[in-house]
């Protein structure tokens, strides 16, 4: 008789900022669970911000490369700060280490919009973009899968265009919400397997900002190397517990998550488990981080050390169990409190040849 496995996994998957239909009352989605192979995920509810809604979205496609300024009273998720901020650079860091960053990249802030089958839209996810990728003369900017609701569809982001470079509307520009360009790679199929990509405006190539703020970097796609424990399967009775292969390591992310991510804050986390095309960590994340580019962070005492791009950030674990018609209960190899998202190296694969890694600077 065919064991039936009982997937108990409870992963509050989709840690972009889910809200309700543009233009209606702003009052969260309701938690449904959707199902893949390894088990279930829900869906983080929570209101967005009253201020974007359908009218304002068609302003901002509207102006286009112009952009289009805040909403009167509106503020950005660190309380304005963000939109009075320029560069802080001051030469003693890398382009884009500053905090907060200027121009189009790692750790930009995302709404991108859902469509109903009418082709309306019908809510948006709030969430961060990753790495810079490059095609020949095009732009990339990645961000969790989960984050994307169709191909084509446009993306907005918050940006503080770089003093130094043009403006694309021949104007004077300022903070803003810009129409930066359209998904055209979505892979959301779960933990491990959750990518998307913005292929950037051309108007817009010389705000691309590759390098992550605080920690520098990416330097390259992390490929191995760091010492890694093994994964184990370890049986008592009726009890088999699963864990994932281990390397000791601390990343860093920066994301727009509720509360603790306002504003782009940079966090950094402990422990780098593997499983199947997924890494995970422990370390703090809240609705919003989502598709946050991860990189490995370097001793400090070791000046210009490499900085790896190492994963995209998407998940956080509740439980990974699961009961057998017997009673026998598996539980792993995801525990309670990792965060977790897709190996760099299985996004490269999602990518294809054409798109390539951009190097950031280190600090």
């Amino acid at each position: 008789m065919a064991t039936l496995r009982r997937r108990l996994s409870v992963l509050l998957a989709l840690l972009g900022l889910l809200a309700p239909p543009v233009g209606a009352a702003r009052a969260g989605t309701s938690a449904t669970a959707e199902s893949y192979a390894w088990g279930s995920a829900v869906p983080i509810p929570t209101d967005g911000p009253s201020w974007y809604d359908d009218a304002y979205y068609q302003q901002v496609l509207a102006n286009g490369v112009a952009g289009t300024p805040l909403p009167a009273g509106a503020q950005m998720p660190d309380n304005g700060t963000y939109a009075a901020a320029g560069s802080t650079s001051t030469g003693e860091a890398a382009p884009g280490v500053e905090r907060p960053p200027i121009g189009i990249g790692p750790g930009t802030w995302l709404i991108s919009l859902f469509f109903g089958k009418n082709g309306l839209p019908n809510g948006f996810a709030w969430c961060t973009a990753n790495f810079v990728f490059q095609n020949g003369t095009s732009s990339g900017l990645g961000t969790a899968g989960h984050c994307a609701g169709v191909l084509s569809n446009p993306v907005t982001a918050f940006v503080v265009p770089p003093p130094e470079a043009p403006c694309p509307s021949g104007s004077v520009c300022a903070p803003g919400i810009y129409p930066i360009g359209k998904f055209s790679i979505v892979h959301n199929n779960g933990l491990g397997d959750d990518f998307a990509l913005v292929t950037i405006d051309s108007a817009f190539n010389s705000w691309m900002r590759p390098t992550m703020p605080v920690f520098g970097g990416p330097t390259g796609a992390y490929t191995g190397g760091l010492p890694t424990v093994p994964a184990t399967k370890d049986s008592v009775g009726l009890l088999t517990v699963l864990t994932p292969s281990y390397s000791p390591a601390v990343v860093g992310y920066c994301g727009h998550g509720a509360v603790m991510g306002t504003g782009g804050t940079c966090r950094s986390a402990a422990g780098l488990f593997a499983s199947g095309t997924a890494f995970l960590w422990y370390g703090p994340s809240a609705p919003g981080d989502s598709g946050s580019g991860v990189v490995m962070v370097p001793d400090p005492l070791t000046p210009q050390a490499p900085v790896p791009a190492t994963a995209d950030l998407t998940h956080i674990i509740i439980l990974d169990a699961s009961v057998s018609r017997k009673l026998a209960v598996t539980v792993g190899p995801d525990y309670p409190g990792m965060v977790g998202g897709t190996q760099i190296a299985k996004i490269l694969s999602i990518l294809g040849s054409s798109w390539v890694l951009v190097n950031g600077a280190l600090p």
